[in-house]
């Protein structure tokens, strides 16, 4: 009898209690070009990968529950993006997705949305970034069309008069481009806007565009492309007596290969930066370097740091998902849908000194930037941050 008593007791004790949180697997799908046009800048998609390689090791993965981590190669091939997207959603079921390019997510978006579930995008694109619309869609800094502006403000307060603009012919260079010419906001800088010039994306030779250029003796070109073409530019331009203080590109021309590649060429040349650069003296380089003693570091650039950027806000917002939930949720739907409200709540997030703190309220995180120039071969800071008007 006595037995049975303690048997019903702790039956009852069990039924009032909730059931233990279990440990599982929390999947993060993401691609980008590992291969491809714009594989320089691959880091972005390597360092998102390590931060949550780090948790696992450093941390057991997220309040106990192990990232599992899926890493595809896009090619830059709106085609091949779509599928990914396809798999990372339907058959990976991942509560996170990482995508790639401009055009890949301007074609998902209305999927996105479909499938209610939260996705940071590499693409800086304002044709994506609306809170209201697209409430699933998150992106890490300053819009494409807002690094435009600082650029061109910073021309202006020094002096700068006559502008052209050069973009390449995909949607990651064009619409940008459209979106500020058509806002009046050059005109308002109270700059020119003399020129427009389109040019295609995997040219080898731009001679004739420099050359066409240097006729309207601008006092700026801000270009609208990834490294690869600001290399063709570059060169094209020291040809025909160009200088490249003259040029000024987005935060994807960030990259040693200009420098490393054009040496004398590439002095002078200005470029928007928005992540810190690998090896500064910050708290996520020591944290990234502790992680790199056991496993290797396959960028070591700015982009790099971009993604662990990415990591390390999109882990904070799975970490209070679950810990409001008191565990992985079962349903994937209702988790999602966690993770994404959780997201938007985050507020003053530090990345290590990555970006200066982080609001994910307006879906952007932070939209201050800063203007580095190349000197003497390397990126140096020329201005404080300046946060986007």
């Amino acid at each position: 009898m006595k037995s049975l008593i303690v048997k019903l007791a702790l039956a009852a004790l069990c039924a009032g209690t909730p059931p233990a949180a279990h440990a599982a697997d929390i999947t993060v799908c993401m691609w980008g070009t590992i291969t491809g046009p714009d594989a320089l800048l691959n880091g972005m998609t390597y360092g998102a990968r390590d931060h949550f390689g780090y948790l696992n090791q450093a941390e057991g993965g997220i309040e106990g529950n192990h990232i599992k981590t899926i890493v595809l190669d896009g090619r830059y091939k709106l085609d091949e993006e779509q599928k990914i997207y396809r798999r990372c959603v339907g058959e990976e079921n991942a509560v996170f997705v990482k995508g790639w390019s401009t055009g890949a997510v301007k074609s998902l978006r209305d999927q996105i949305q479909a499938d209610a579930v939260p996705f940071m995008t590499d693409s800086h694109s304002s044709e994506v970034h609306d809170p209201q619309k697209l409430p699933y869609i998150f992106i890490p800094g300053p819009t494409y069309e807002q690094q435009i502006l600082i650029g061109l403000r910073s021309a202006a307060q020094a002096g700068a008069k006559r502008v052209v603009i050069m973009h390449a012919n995909n949607e990651y260079g064009r619409a940008p481009v459209e979106v500020v010419r058509k806002s009046g906001a050059i005109e308002k800088i109270g700059l020119e806007l003399v020129d427009q010039v389109e040019f295609p994306f995997d040219a080898q030779d731009l001679t004739g565009q420099v050359l066409r250029i240097k006729n309207e003796s601008p006092d700026l070109v801000f270009v609208q492309a990834s490294t690869p073409q600001m290399l063709v530019i570059l060169r094209d331009a020291a040809k025909v007596g160009m200088p490249a203080s003259l040029f000024m590109g987005n935060m994807y021309n960030i990259a040693s290969a200009i420098p490393e590649q054009l040496g004398e060429g590439a002095e002078g040349f200005r470029t928007i930066q928005i992540y810190a650069d690998f090896g500064e003296k910050i708290p996520a380089m020591d944290t990234i370097n502790k992680y790199g003693e056991n496993n290797k570091i396959e960028k070591r650039d700015t982009y790099y740091l971009k993604g662990w950027y990415e990591g390390v806000v999109m882990a904070a917002a799975i970490r209070n998902a679950v810990k409001k939930a008191g565990g992985v949720p079962d349903d994937l739907a209702a988790f999602r849908k966690s993770v994404r409200d959780e997201m938007e709540a985050l507020v003053g997030v530090g990345t290590g000194g990555i970006t200066p703190p982080v609001d994910y309220a307006n879906h952007q995180g932070t939209t201050q930037a800063r203007i580095s120039q190349i000197k003497q071969g390397k990126y140096v800071a020329i201005s404080d941050w300046i946060k986007a008007e």
